[in-house]
């Protein structure tokens, strides 16, 4: 019986090498494009083939003719080993293409840079100065009210009631050059910002430059012993500075330079992450450099500050062209080649309409109506990136924060310098940039959380740290408080990337717009009602303002908490996976005004539930996100806060 089981084995061997050949490339192409669960199903497939091939062996070894590499379930066995190999190093080459990809990438941006050396030029010049001005801006506020009297030294106070004062009178002063330089800035970035649109990004990097080199004259005519000017002088100063946009329109006009020659989104992440580190280092350099000559003479001091911006100016005069950008020249050139005669009345007419018309949009942007809850979480995330923006600023760099380090009288007082000061700055600065690289790597690649955990985790970091400022009585505290803010500096990065998920991607650019006014008006806001907070708690509390900074804070995390699981709830930001399934009407109907490949077309049609998102968005919105808009409009007639329509069903809606 064994021998005829081997020679019936042995004539149907090339029939069965055959089928099995067929039946093996069929299950090779299908792990093939399984390859998320291509390891298990290999496994699944060949341990049972090796445990029958192992039974038969065993069988057929007492047949001398008999060869066991001929048998048809050994080539199976080794074909689907063979097969799994071949995804595990196609998987591998995957992962090592998009290395290479990304190194070439980092080497690229590397290799052209551009506004990157203008940002680290304009911070160190800021921060270095700003960190030796403020002792001498701290005794001019001093010297204004009590400079006849004998009794007070302002160099260095030791009476408690007169300190209070000056303490009030310098958050009195720092709210009258906030509202002095922010006015006129929120109209400035707005007219800036569209010119630059149009016409190019030079001429208004040079503006910022200027107007920052400009105000840095106000304050050393009300510093120095010579010219001595009273210290209203600085408020019109800030006037004309506001009118430039101040520091605030460099960085702006930077990034949307980065934006006006980049194509390459991934490059563009790449460039705007280099030109934040810039920005950060600088700020760091600034800091310690200061600290390390706080005995400088303050209009020595003033000098090397203008001279850093005005090696800005000129490498942005060599370096930056005053050209559009590569969008405003595609609009012109699809645009009608027919031009008349028009006299420069009408062309300032047009121009200031086609700012209105911008408002305009940006407005419309955020108070539409849209799918679920997405309207309300468009503007808490705006309001908690506004909160921790300006509580950056006011923790770090203001003249409330320089007033509250600078008491001297009062027994947990920390009677900071200009040398203290710029070290614990730098430290800061250096933990915020280790944060927010190390905290995007760790939390976003490692951990895979989502956008608003990330937003939560910045809020409590930086929640943490403006309590332990308010109670600290000790250096070291201060230096811990910077430490708990570890993270502080993920709700930028975190935010816009939870706003390209809440609007269709012809609608970002509009979402983004009223950022920068919306900025300034914070500012203007927040110095409001942190400067008379200050005063009014000065005297018997003076770290109760930052204990009322973080108390905002806690109190947007708990909106952004609600944000976290309703978002979640709604799908917004799923990470779809692509699936074999049956046709899909509703996605075969969204590609038909849409220019993709064959292959995106294919994946488009032929998907179940699960759809995988094309890497190249449309710039245009497809026919069934037109119908789906036109659908929501006329039934939404819920409230604000309420849920337009049960979305977790599928994210996209459906016609039925």
């Amino acid at each position: 019986m064994e021998y005829n089981a081997v020679w019936l084995c042995l004539i149907f061997v090339p029939f069965l090498d055959l089928l099995s050949i067929l039946t093996m490339r069929c299950i090779v192409s299908w792990l093939r494009f399984q390859s998320t669960s291509s390891s298990l199903v290999s496994v699944l497939i060949a341990l049972p083939l090796r445990l029958l091939y192992r039974a038969n062996s065993e069988s057929l070894s007492a047949s001398p003719e008999y060869d066991p590499r001929a048998s048809p379930l050994f080539f199976f066995s080794s074909v689907v080993h063979r097969s799994k190999m071949s995804a595990e190093i196609e998987e591998s080459r995957t992962r090592r293409s998009s290395i290479e990809r990304s190194l070439r990438l980092v080497k690229k941006a590397f290799l052209n840079i551009s506004v990157e050396p203008i940002i680290f030029f304009v911070y160190i010049g800021w921060v270095f100065g700003n960190t030796l001005q403020s002792p001498g801006l701290y005794r001019r506020i001093c010297e204004t009210y009590y400079g006849d009297d004998p009794k007070v030294h302002c160099r260095h106070l030791t009476t408690h009631f007169v300190e209070d004062k000056v303490q009030i009178h310098s958050a009195e002063w720092s709210l009258y050059s906030a509202i002095c330089y922010l006015t006129p800035a929120v109209f400035a970035d707005t007219i800036l910002g569209a010119y630059g649109d149009k016409y190019g990004r030079q001429v208004n990097i040079l503006i910022g430059i200027a107007g920052i080199a400009f105000s840095e004259f106000g304050f050393m005519l009300t510093i120095s012993q010579a010219a001595h000017t009273p210290y209203w002088t600085v408020l019109l100063f800030g006037l004309t500075t506001g009118a430039t946009g101040y520091i605030a329109l460099v960085p702006v006009s930077c990034n949307a330079y980065l934006a006006d020659i980049t194509t390459d989104s991934d490059l563009l992440t790449i460039k705007s992450s280099m030109l934040i580190v810039a920005q950060q280092l600088a700020s760091i350099i600034g800091g310690a450099v200061a600290a390390a000559l706080s005995g400088m003479n303050i209009p020595l001091a003033v000098d090397v500050e203008i001279a850093l911006y005005v090696v800005a100016f000129v490498y942005t005069l060599w370096r930056i062209p005053q050209r559009p950008g590569y969008m405003e020249q595609t609009r012109k050139i699809r645009g009608n080649t027919l031009t008349s005669i028009k006299s420069s009345r009408s062309d300032v007419t047009k121009f200031f309409s086609e700012i209105w018309q911008l408002l305009k949009e940006g407005f419309v942007t955020y108070t539409r109506k849209r799918v679920g809850h997405r309207r309300a979480f468009m503007f808490i995330t705006a309001i908690v990136l506004m909160l921790t923006y300006t509580t950056a600023v006011e923790t770090r760099t203001s003249p409330v924060m320089n007033t509250y380090v600078f008491r001297r009288t009062s027994e947990q007082a920390l009677a900071w310098t200009s040398r203290d000061i710029g070290y614990w700055n730098a430290s800061g600065f250096f933990c915020l940039i280790v944060g927010t690289v190390g905290g995007i790597f760790v939390f976003k690649k490692i951990f895979r959380f989502r956008e608003t955990t990330l937003i939560l985790i910045a809020l409590v970091s930086s929640s943490i740290r403006t309590v332990v400022i308010a109670f600290a009585t000790k250096g070291w505290h201060m230096y811990a408080a910077n430490v708990c803010g570890l993270f502080s500096g993920l709700v930028q990065p975190a935010v816009v990337s939870f706003i390209t998920q809440l609007v269709p991607y012809e609608e970002t650019g509009r979402a983004f717009s009223l950022f920068g006014i919306g900025g300034d008006l914070a500012f203007i806001i927040s110095n409001l009602v942190y400067s008379n907070v200050y005063r009014g708690t000065v005297a018997w509390m003076p770290g109760f303002l930052f204990l009322f900074i973080g108390l905002l804070q806690l109190l947007a995390g708990l909106a952004m908490l609600w944000v976290h699981f309703c978002s979640a709830a709604e799908g917004v930001g799923r990470i779809d996976q692509s699936l074999n399934g049956p046709r899909d009407i509703q996605r075969a109907i969204s590609t038909l005004a849409e220019e993709h490949d064959e292959n995106s077309s294919q994946m488009a049609i032929f998907t179940t539930g699960e759809r995988k998102i094309s890497k190249k968005k449309s710039t245009a919105l497809n026919i069934y996100d037109h119908a789906l808009e036109r659908r929501l409009q006329k039934q939404n007639s819920a409230g604000f806060w309420e849920s337009l329509t049960d979305v977790r069903r599928d994210r996209n809606g459906s016609f039925y």
